[in-house]
């Protein structure tokens, strides 16, 4: 399940590349300390516009974890798109990190046997799901409409010009999935119940937001890595 977990996870290697990169642009050695005990300083610090741009262009080829880099990124994109909150970044960019391995693709969760290829395979499965399966379900319906559209948009215009959904249908049925989500108790008990209310209303901008990322680090006519 995606949980908007990518900042508790950043490594060591993570912080001495921020520090690393920051110190360049500062004309001084930024302060491991205070980007490992200091959370307000920290998501400052890793605003930085120099961050992005250090990521995609492999500076210094310092190895970094998967959440860093999937996080500034999807903070950057969603601030382009006028979204601030650094939650959703956070969310964001776990998604990313967990989509990145085509078994999380297609599980709402690692202790559910369901393994999903179709978003109408998913929609079936509600009718027969416990309260909390149709609640996993719900959100992964949410996060693949969002993953989809977002990360391989000229796939699904390619598909689309052979009758294939269009960005609507992706579109209506996230928002729906993760409306419906953010009111169920376990979205509140695991304190993601706003992000999905931010996904249910703001969809489209944070598909633009994955739009402009996934321009930036693949092949824009790259096709999700499974067929349908």
């Amino acid at each position: 399940m995606v949980l908007a977990n990518c900042r508790a996870q950043f490594t060591a290697n993570d912080f001495d590349f921020v520090a690393s990169v920051l110190s360049r642009q500062n004309s001084q050695r930024i302060s491991l300390v205070e980007l490992l005990s200091d959370p307000e300083c920290r998501d400052e610090m890793l605003d930085h516009e120099a961050l992005p741009k250090a990521l995609l262009s492999r500076e210094g080829q310092v190895e970094v974890s998967q959440q860093l880099y999937f996080y500034v990124l999807a903070r950057t994109a969603l601030r382009r798109q006028g979204i601030e909150d650094r939650d959703l970044a956070d969310y964001l960019g776990a998604l990313l990190w967990r989509f990145s391995t085509v078994q999380s693709m297609h599980s709402p969760h690692d202790k559910l046997p369901h393994q999903f290829h179709y978003i109408v395979e998913m929609l079936e499965a509600l009718t027969t799901a416990s309260a909390a399966e149709a609640f996993l379900i719900r959100v992964h319906i949410g996060n693949y409409a969002l993953f989809l559209s977002g990360m391989f948009r000229a796939w699904i215009e390619r598909r689309q010009q052979r009758g294939a959904p269009d960005f609507s249908f992706y579109e209506e049925v996230g928002r729906s999935s993760f409306r419906t989500a953010a009111h169920h108790k376990l979205a509140s008990q695991l304190e993601l119940a706003q992000i999905y209310h931010q996904l249910a209303e703001g969809f489209r901008h944070a598909r633009l937001a994955l739009n402009e990322l996934a321009h930036q680090v693949w092949n824009p006519k790259a096709e999700p890595p499974f067929t349908m």
